[in-house]
Parts: structure tokens; C-alpha cells; sequence
């Protein structure tokens, strides 16, 4: 053969194979892997197989880069969270089961052609299918920005709670990024038990060799690492991302403004939620404020030693006004030692004597004084600096539902005496959104944008200028509103968490999960309320030294 027919024919024996190479597989720039036919061939290959799609007992999974991804049974959807921050698609390969044996995974397009967040901001399915010996199945694969928790229902129990086996996949790697243990779950509010969708209380176990069950603490998403996690179900709140803003806007305030170096709040990593191959919609990964978090040792550790002020953390779940009488006496319901006047004692050690309610006496009996005693001894039982800052906080985000609970008052010992600080909690009801009788307990209100929330003890140690407090809270507040409470960047940001909420597909999922719960188009609502709340509040503030900017009690809108 001549040497001109030979070159021929070499080029296009490697014209076949290059072309046979890119209808077989795929592999873009990243080293992310797909098996790509055409449609002819697709529908070749399902003539001469069977079509178990969608039959009762079918078992199928979809693995990326190692691990197996979430699964929605009823729309045969396996979804893949990716990074919302990099253009590029990840690095990992596609390997699938059908019925417990080896699966070819197959797509009929190339989807590293569109951009991942074209796929995520209309909630694309991408059709795929898992092809075994004789048999194959439809399924479809969603790109997602969102991290993602799966549970899996086991045979184990412990405690008389079922063991799920647990899931974390972190949107933002894929190097270790999938971290499972196992864990049990009870619903966890008040009024918010009565939503559709409920919230979480997760207490993270593991097996040991005994076949018994321990605490194991695992960090999660970056947060702390804990055994004891909360998923907020983020029902009430029509643009889900209320809680967030205001939990990072105190982060970066309040929170670490204590003598401890503590970071005295709670963050907040959206996630959705699978359950035995259900999808149940968006939550908030949080972790609680505890002695963990305010940096205590455990009461019976404190007790054991005789220290002689025992460090507590007090949880206000219920309105009531300060009265000393609710912290002295016989208990309101015997049924509930570790309750009086709207605060939970935490702990593990609860004595049910008024001892341990000492703190919270000393501090109602002082904000019922007279103006003399409250002004000489407020400053010696509570954090002037916290308390101001609490006040502050409530008001810059229209706090309404924090006026007179959704706190935490932490007791440290201060040279042998009890010395008391605040720990903002539960903020979804804030940047216009206020308690309401409907099925949400809440609803947007723009009327309440100029009231003030008389939140105590701080509103009276500014109505009396205990140790020139009005002159502190002035300080604070221009170093707050030339940094995260500027207008700007408090607005930019309510855009930019609505904005990713959207992009990332999980909000359009959470509708369709939850139709009848409360949801907005935009943030414009907030965006309004907040820009006009922090202009009023700069002129409220700096009135301060004024008759009316000392003795408004607010308008308190109706608690729960």
C-alpha cells in the first residue's frame, strides 16, 4: 500500500476513535466524567432491554466522586450539590446500582455545556439512565447550591428514639465532603409545633463494640463540632432568610463583646433535607446556646467542686413581666421544676430549691426598684455594655418578638458575685415581620417601623443615663452603622442571601414541597422596613438626651 493511503487510512481509523471516544464518554477540563450518547443510541439500547422504571420494589442509586447522592423516590430525582461560588464543575466520576447490581450511568446531553447555575436557578432535571444487564431505569439528576442532609431509618434504637443514619454533604468541597454518623431527632418549638413542617432538635450517636450507643461530636459545614445540633425548619418566615441575617448580623456586633473571648450566638448553614428517600425541604443547620457555648462547666461539676457562684444559663421561652414573687415561693406547676416566670433553668443538674433561681430574683427585684436602688445596682447584676447592645440589636432589626423573651441570660462569676449577660435567640420575626393570630403566627406589619421595643433593663438605664449609658449606646451605635448596620451593606445583603436562596433552586423546591406556606417574590418588604427603621433609629438615638427619647415605653406589637 502506498504511503499516501496508509496516512489516510491512520487518520481516519483515529478520526473513529476520537469520535467514538466523545459518544462514549466526556470529560470536560475539571476531570468531571460523563457517559454521553446520542438519542438513536439511547433508544437502541432501551429496545433490547427492560424498562423497570418506576416498578414498586425497583433499588437504585447514583454515586458522585465516591458518594452516594440524595434520592427522591417520588420524582426520581438524585440531586448533586455543587459550589454556587466557582464556575467550574467539580472533579468526580458517575457510578450507579440497579436492583443491588453494577450500573452503567448514561445522559442523553452533556450538561457541562450550560452553566451550573443556569441549571440551578430553574431547577433542571437532567435525564439520565442506570443500565444494568437486562434491565435499565429513568431517572433524572437536579444540580443543587444548597448543602444537603439525608436520614436513613435503621433497626437500631437507643434510649427508646430510633437511630437514623445521618448524611451531611457539603456543597462547597468535594474532598471529605460527605460526613455520616448516626443520630436520633425530636421536634423541637412552641407555637411553631403546630406548622406543617416542623423543627429538629439531633443528638449525633455512634456504635461502639459493645452494640451500645454514645455521644460522638462531629463538625458540620464548618460550624462547631458538637453532638447536639438544631435544624430549623424556617416555616414562618416568607423569605427564609431572616433568621440568618439576623443571627450573622449579631456574630458580628454583640456576640464576642464579653471578657470570656466566648462567641456568645448561634450560626446558621442552610441546608435541604431528605428522609428515606423523600425530599422535605429547606432548613437551618444551628447549633443551641449551651455551657458548651457560653464556655461553663457542667452544674454538677460546679457543685461537686463547691464553687460558690454556680455558672447557669436561664432560657426566657415564655412572656412575662419582671417580678421578683415568680422566682421565690412554691412552684408555678410542680410538674415543671425547671420553670418560673417565663425562664428555663438549663443544666444537668436541676435542685428544684430557689437557690438556683437566686440570679433571677436579684435581677427582677432590681428592675422593680425604685429609680435610686435600680440605678445604683443595675451595672453590679448585669453587663452594662451586653445589656445596651441587646437593646441596640432589637431595635436595629425591629426584634418585636424578642421584647419580653427569646433570650438567653447567662450567670458568670465575677470576683464571687453572679454577673449576668444576654444571648439574643430565635430572631425569625424581625425586619417587619411581627407575631400575628393565622397559621403562621406572623406577618409583615410596616406600621410598627417607628416603635420603639422598650426592651429592660436596658430602656430604663437609658431613661435614667445609668453611668452616662446614653452616651455608651451612642458610641456603639456609629461604630455599628459605619460597619455591618451601614444601609447599604445591611440591604446588599438581604439581596445577595435572597438572591443565592433562589439561585441555588431550593427555594422553588421548598414552595412545591410546602405549598401552603408563606413565601415572598422579592426582599423589597424588608428592604423597605429596614432602610426606614435605621433612619428613625439614628434620629431616636441621638434624641436620647431628649424628654421623649428618655421616657417612651414603645408600642409593643401582641405577643406570643
Amino acid at each position: 500500500m502506498k504511503k499516501g493511503k496508509w496516512i489516510v487510512l491512520l487518520a481516519s481509523v483515529c478520526a473513529l476513535f476520537v469520535f467514538c471516544v466523545f459518544q462514549i464518554r466526556y470529560e470536560d477540563k475539571t476531570d468531571t466524567q460523563l457517559t454521553v450518547l446520542s438519542q438513536q443510541k439511547l433508544n437502541k439500547l432501551k429496545e433490547r432491554l427492560k424498562d423497570v422504571s418506576g416498578q414498586p420494589e425497583l433499588s437504585l442509586s447514583l454515586s458522585f466522586a465516591g458518594e452516594p447522592l440524595p434520592y427522591d423516590a417520588a420524582s426520581g430525582t438524585f440531586f448533586l450539590p455543587l459550589n454556587m461560588d466557582t464556575e467550574e464543575y467539580e472533579s468526580g466520576g458517575f457510578e450507579g446500582t440497579l436492583n443491588g447490581e453494577e450500573a452503567s450511568v448514561l445522559f442523553e446531553e452533556d450538561f457541562h455545556k450550560r452553566a451550573k447555575l443556569d441549571w440551578m436557578r430553574e431547577n433542571g432535571k437532567i435525564p439520565c439512565l442506570l443500565v444494568g444487564q437486562s434491565a435499565y431505569a429513568a431517572c433524572s439528576l437536579t444540580l443543587t447550591g444548597m448543602s444537603v442532609i439525608c436520614f436513613s431509618a435503621t433497626e437500631y434504637v437507643t434510649e427508646e428514639q430510633p437511630l437514623f443514619e445521618m448524611r451531611v454533604y457539603d456543597a462547597e468541597t468535594k474532598k471529605d465532603w460527605v460526613t455520616t454518623c448516626l443520630a436520633t431527632s425530636r421536634l423541637r418549638g412552641n407555637t411553631s409545633l403546630a406548622y406543617d413542617k416542623k423543627s429538629l432538635r439531633l443528638k449525633l450517636k455512634a456504635q461502639k463494640k459493645d452494640g451500645s450507643f454514645e455521644k460522638v461530636k462531629k463538625t458540620l459545614l464548618g460550624l462547631r463540632e458538637d453532638d447536639d445540633w438544631i435544624l430549623n425548619a424556617l416555616y414562618a418566615d416568607d423569605t427564609k432568610i431572616k433568621d440568618k441575617l439576623a443571627n450573622d448580623l449579631w456574630l458580628q456586633t454583640g456576640a464576642m463583646s464579653n471578657p470570656y473571648g466566648r462567641t456568645w450566638g448561634t450560626q446558621l448553614e442552610y441546608v435541604e433535607v431528605f428522609m428515606n428517600d423523600g425530599y422535605m425541604g429547606l432548613y437551618g443547620l444551628m447549633y443551641p446556646i449551651d455551657r458548651k457555648q457560653a464556655g461553663t462547666q457542667a452544674v454538677s461539676e460546679q457543685l461537686a467542686a463547691g464553687k460558690p457562684v454556680i455558672e447557669r444559663l436561664y432560657k426566657k421561652k415564655y412572656t412575662a413581666a419582671w417580678s421578683k414573687e415568680d422566682f421565690i415561693g412554691a412552684l408555678p406547676d410542680p410538674n415543671m421544676p425547671d420553670f418560673r416566670g417565663g425562664f428555663y433553668v438549663k443544666g444537668d443538674t436541676i435542685l428544684q430549691d430557689e437557690s438556683e433561681w437566686g440570679p433571677l430574683y436579684d435581677l427582677a427585684a432590681c428592675i422593680g426598684a425604685e429609680d435610686a436602688v435600680f440605678s445604683s445596682e443595675i451595672t453590679g447584676i448585669a453587663d452594662q455594655k451586653n445589656v445596651l447592645e441587646n437593646w441596640l440589636f432589637y431595635n436595629a432589626i425591629g426584634g418585636f418578638d424578642n421584647y419580653a423573651k427569646n433570650y438567653y441570660y447567662l450567670v458568670k462569676d465575677k470576683s464571687g458575685q453572679p454577673y449576668g449577660y444576654f444571648v439574643p435567640w430565635d430572631l425569625n420575626l424581625s425586619f417587619g415581620d411581627v407575631y400575628a393570630d393565622n397559621a403562621y403566627y406572623a406577618e409583615f406589619d410596616e406600621s410598627v417601623v417607628h416603635d420603639v421595643i422598650a426592651w429592660e433593663p436596658a430602656q430604663r438605664m437609658l431613661a435614667l443615663d445609668v453611668e452616662d449609658s446614653r452616651s455608651l449606646v451612642k458610641e456603639i451605635w456609629q461604630r455599628w452603622r459605619s460597619g455591618v448596620f451601614a444601609t447599604d451593606e445591611v440591604l446588599a445583603r438581604m439581596d445577595e442571601l435572597y438572591d443565592r436562596l433562589t439561585a441555588s433552586g431550593a427555594y422553588e423546591r421548598e414552595r412545591a414541597c410546602f405549598p401552603e406556606g408563606r413565601y415572598a417574590d422579592s426582599a423589597e418588604d424588608m428592604k423597605r422596613f429596614e432602610a426606614e427603621r435605621l433612619a428613625w433609629l439614628d434620629v431616636y438615638i441621638e434624641n436620647l438626651d431628649s424628654d421623649d427619647g428618655t421616657t417612651d415605653s414603645g408600642s409593643p406589637v401582641p405577643e406570643r
